[in-house]
């Protein structure tokens, strides 16, 4: 009765994920259609945290950073910022003073995205993989659970 439960928290918790994403994916898509196009400019760039593997309790590890461009652009006289969203470990893909293709909101040209696959498609794309990850482990959880028990219970029994 509990993995049946815990089984549908999964899969509804995956159609959140899903739903999610979706909308995600539309907003996109509607800033891409009824967006406009620009050239935001470089100025600067922070590295941000991403991961550690330092072991517990020793002093040494390496850790990783990311590179966060900050891009001004310009909108009827107006200067906005946006701060891009890099995936994986990266430095180089944007110097300061480079030129960058965004699309901007008419309506709040304060909301922009750069036009890149990585920057725009990358976090839904990972979002609904997720939710379908989730949604087929909450599908099989209680054949998983059995499938496990009996690989255990196996391990102990001796064979003759």
């Amino acid at each position: 009765m509990k993995i049946k439960i815990v089984s549908r928290l999964l899969q509804l918790f995956a159609v959140y994920l899903f739903v999610s994403a979706s909308l995600i994916i539309i907003d996109k898509v509607i800033t891409i259609q009824t967006g406009k196009k620009t050239f935001g400019k470089v100025v600067s760039s922070y590295k941000e945290f991403q991961s550690t593997n330092q072991t517990s309790g020793k002093r040494y590890g390496t850790s990783k950073y990311i590179q966060r461009p900050i891009i001004h652009y310009q909108v009827d006289g107006e200067i906005h910022e946006i701060h891009g969203r890099i995936f994986g470990e990266v430095g180089d893909e944007y110097s300061i003073g480079q030129s960058v293709p965004l699309y901007y909101s008419p309506t709040q040209p304060e909301f922009a995205m750069i036009n890149t696959f990585s920057e725009i498609w990358v976090n839904p794309i990972q979002k609904l993989l997720f939710s379908f990850i989730v949604f087929i482990l909450g599908t099989f959880l209680s054949q998983i659970i059995l499938s496990i028990k009996a690989k255990v219970k196996s391990l102990f029994q001796p064979m003759f």
